[in-house]
């Protein structure tokens, strides 16, 4: 009796206070449940040995029991075996590929903080690869991953749903990680609250707390988690992981330290995001718009009518198909209309960008973006990705925080390791969710490359001597000119077949309008424009203005007289360039460049001699 009293009293202080308590019950098979007081309505104790949870969804949980305790420990979890799948569904298409990993799955919960700031008990997950946990295999290191946008309480990662995990950790190239995620605010053990949804500062403390308290425990249990920490997640995931990002390096530097951040599919910008989706009046994944404006409501007290927020028969839903957490996302989009434009989904006022209620939104949307309030280290690496035609985040909302981050000590390159800012925005047709693939591959082989190309944090020196040069593709040429090998007449040979030029030669024109014309027509037949290659080119560190003048500069020069080109294999010989017919003759006048082929060269003897050249270097 005094046991029963003594735990009503503490879960009745447990429960008003900000803190929530870990509740630990030993049932009478010696199996153990973990609760928080945040789960909980009540707890009645029977005559009979047994115990009725209420949880605050009026769920009913009877338990025969031996011991209950209110916990002070700071990390409680419970361990149970799992099995990892990779099965890839992608815009409804499956891809022919299954392989499962065995692994150990640790359900905890942690200290951290809710959107105020208040102490509050989270729940998360550590995913443990069953041979690394048995010691067949080392650990290379600690996977951090941020969960993608989900809607249904069963689909928080401590209920074993995130299909993502498998596919980074049961991938045919195996890595051998392990990973933490936390089920964020909102979900777990915090289910009864509302989610914040792209909501960075507080997704970020859940995520890094997480990470402490995933090594506190580890360590522990004198498990070695090997060296490396990455930082991870796709989509709203991809979001908390830049604000994971951010957050360390303003609070948790002395801490943390990740070796990269692979940031794929990512709304950075959230205002942008927001006014791109009044603008084009359209998201293929609807169901965002409507979570994006709950979940900011909610977690930043703006006390919002939905009905002011939305369309009636859209305002009508929000308790049902978003707030009760019921619900997955497609069955939300189905109810809502998949076909259904943003202003038929918001209210008027938030479809005019210049009303008063719009640009109060947006301005709070401003302080939720990424590129706000962050000092970033550059000693950091980063990788950001994002297709160009992603129909569920507007490549234009990812675009700003690459700007943000170059002001800032960082220099975006494609080639992984060029920099401390790789990216990737070249991809041009590929929506949210069949990219997520290129996302995961990239991702995936850095993983495995990982331990190869850095040891103790430093770059592997024969990596490091090819990627530093950082050579233009005309300075791979001027090094091939020097080894004997004639790029110049190479080039103006495959210039004379594109052109299908007469027997009096081809006059191409440098006016660059004439020439964007020109490249824009070819272009438009792969979907693209060249302000769409000049951004990506800015997006990825490639200067093609400038190399393409660079080249035009390299294609006018003479070659000194007496140069030679390299013996094509077989009878026929290329002679000395000099004068007569054996050459490929340049003239520059005015505004064109005029280029003259006098002699058919067969281009498949430049490239036999150039492979025979390369096979020579490589394996002299």
């Amino acid at each position: 009796m005094m046991k029963k009293i003594l735990f009503t009293l503490i879960a009745f202080v447990a429960w008003m206070s900000a803190e929530a308590k870990v509740i630990r019950v030993t049932l009478a098979d010696g199996t153990m449940q973990v609760f928080t007081t945040s789960q909980l309505s009540s707890i009645e104790f029977n005559g009979d040995g047994t115990l009725s949870i209420v949880t605050y969804d009026n769920k009913v949980i009877d338990l025969e029991f031996d011991e209950v305790v209110i916990d002070e420990q700071e990390i409680i979890y419970e361990t149970m075996d799992y099995v990892l799948n990779f099965e890839a569904n992608v815009d409804g298409t499956p891809i022919n590929l299954h392989q499962e990993r065995p692994a150990i799955r640790m359900n905890f919960v942690y200290p951290s903080t809710d959107p105020d700031g208040e102490p509050i008990t989270l729940s998360g997950s550590i995913l443990i690869p069953q041979n690394i946990w048995t010691h067949e295999k080392p650990c290379q290191g600690v996977i951090l991953y941020n969960h993608y946008t989900i809607f249904n309480r069963t689909e928080a990662p401590t209920r074993g749903f995130d299909t993502l995990e498998g596919m980074l950790l049961a991938n045919p190239l195996n890595p051998d990680y392990i990973l933490v995620e936390s089920d964020f605010y909102g979900f777990g053990v915090t289910e009864r609250f509302p989610q914040a949804f792209l909501q960075g500062t507080v997704n970020a403390h859940a995520s890094l707390d997480a990470l402490l308290a995933a090594r506190r425990l580890l360590d522990e249990m004198g498990f070695d988690y090997g060296p490396l920490t990455f930082n991870v997640g796709y989509s709203s995931g991809g979001f908390d992981a830049l604000a994971v990002q951010k957050c360390r390096d303003m609070e948790y530097s002395d801490q943390i330290s990740f070796d990269k951040t692979f940031a794929g599919g990512s709304p950075s910008d959230v205002k942008e995001c927001y006014r791109q989706y009044v603008q084009i009046d359209y998201s293929a994944y609807n169901a965002v718009p409507l979570l994006l404006m709950v979940s900011t409501n909610d977690t930043q007290h703006m006390n919002l009518d939905y009905e002011d927020v939305f369309q009636p028969g859209v305002a009508a839903l929000i308790d049902e198909y978003v707030q009760s957490k019921n619900y997955s996302s497609w069955p939300v989009c189905d109810i809502v209309g998949r076909d259904k434009m943003i202003h038929e989904i918001l209210a008027d006022d938030y479809c005019d960008l210049m009303s008063a209620k719009s640009m109060e939104l947006q301005n709070l949307f401003e302080q939720l973006s990424i590129a706000t309030g962050w000092t970033p280290d550059p000693s950091q690496r980063l990788y950001i990705f994002h297709s160009r035609a992603d129909d569920y985040v507007p490549v234009q909302a990812a675009r700003p925080i690459l700007s943000y981050l170059k002001e800032n000590g960082f220099h975006p390159n494609i080639i992984p390791g060029a920099t401390n800012l790789q990216t990737n925005f070249v991809v041009p047709k590929l929506g949210h969710l069949s990219a997520t693939l290129v996302y995961l591959v990239q991702t995936v082989a850095a993983l495995k490359a990982w331990p190869v190309m850095y040891k103790d944090g430093q770059m592997n020196p024969v990596y490091q001597a090819i990627v530093s040069e950082k050579p233009s593709p005309v300075e791979v040429m001027r090094y091939l000119d020097s080894m004997g090998f004639d790029c110049r007449a190479l080039i103006k040979r495959v210039i004379d077949l594109l052109s299908e030029i007469s027997e009096g030669g081809v006059t191409l024109p440098i006016d660059p309008s004439v020439i964007e014309g020109s490249v824009n027509q070819a272009l438009a037949q792969l979907g693209l424009t060249t302000e769409d290659i000049l951004e990506m080119s800015a997006d990825s560190g490639l200067d093609i203005t400038g190399s393409i003048m660079e080249l035009v500069m390299y294609l006018a020069e003479n070659p000194e007289e007496g140069d030679e080109i390299l013996e094509p294999e077989g009878d026929e010989k290329i002679t000395e360039l000099g004068d007569g017919d054996e050459i490929i003759e340049t003239e520059q006048g005015g505004d064109a460049l005029k280029l003259r082929s006098v002699r058919q060269i067969p281009v498949v003897k430049y490239e036999q001699q150039l492979n025979k050249w390369l096979e020579a270097k490589i394996y002299k």
